[in-house]
């Protein structure tokens, strides 16, 4: 598997607080048949500010030290960015990274709310041959009130050019029953593309997927979820060929929503 979020490297944001502790984690990932990793620290939210650079250097050193203790893991480098208004800004002073520093920007939104154009971001990405990735709007109380927010996004694009990620701890309702209600609609009705672990600690939020696959697998066709830990993260981290795309069952009405809720 294939896991394209989570906050492994140490001391950099709210996930593992030194060496030992992220060594952990990443031996919990290869218990649990994760191969890739790609490391997303928070940055730009207000608390935590982390620069490519410095990034760049811890996932070398990570690599370096799972070499040395023989664990197949292949850490790649990423942020997890807040959607702010100078985000357009952040991207012209290279201050932001994308997946494995390839054509995905994985963002967030404020727990709270959905930011007003968020399309409008993304259209002017997609101009500049980036693609963006929402990672868990499951956990966005906005999105939980109102999830044909997300049916009415993607609506608004044409495949692969905006894609949903819902986190393993939602599946599995380790995060709260409105979390998991929000990711299994979405899931459900076809608007989710990946599942990450949002890892932030090697016991409590750890980097595991496979509760969450058998979550997924009893919702939906088990190729799909297959797909959401594996060709598409593929796809988004070494350009590999996307799968077929999964229409979304939106249901009657939703497409309405697009112009309230972007």
């Amino acid at each position: 598997m294939i896991d394209i979020h989570a906050h492994i490297l140490a001391g950099m944001d709210d996930g593992p607080a030194d060496l030992e502790e992220s060594l952990a984690m990443c031996r919990v990932a290869v218990e649990d048949g994760i191969e890739v990793l790609a490391a997303t620290p928070h940055s730009w939210n207000g608390q935590f500010t982390n620069y490519p650079a410095q990034i760049l250097e811890k996932v070398q050193g990570l690599n370096a030290e799972l070499k040395t203790l023989g664990l197949d893991l292949e850490i790649l480098p990423g942020m997890e960015i807040r959607v702010v208004p100078h985000f357009g800004d952040l991207y012209s002073q290279g201050e932001i990274l994308a997946l494995n520093q390839g054509k995905y920007f994985l963002v967030e939104f404020h727990p709270f709310s959905a930011p007003p154009a968020f399309h409008a971001l993304i259209g002017h990405l997609w101009s500049l041959g980036y693609g963006v990735i929402l990672g868990h709007p499951e956990k966005n109380l906005a999105i939980q009130r109102n999830p044909q927010y997300v049916a009415a996004l993607l609506a608004h694009f044409r495949s692969w050019e905006v894609l949903i990620q819902v986190s393993a701890d939602s599946l599995t309702g380790e995060a709260g029953p409105d979390a998991a209600r929000a990711a299994r609609t979405l899931l459900k009705q076809g608007l989710a593309h990946i599942i990450a672990s949002d890892a932030h600690g090697a016991l409590k939020r750890s980097p595991r997927l496979s509760l969450a696959v058998r979550a997924a697998e009893e919702m939906v066709e088990p190729e799909w979820v297959r797909k959401m830990v594996w060709d598409v993260p593929l796809a988004v981290l070494r350009g590999a060929p996307f799968p077929d795309v999964w229409a979304p069952q939106v249901q009657s009405g939703w497409r309405r929503f697009t112009r309230k809720w972007l």
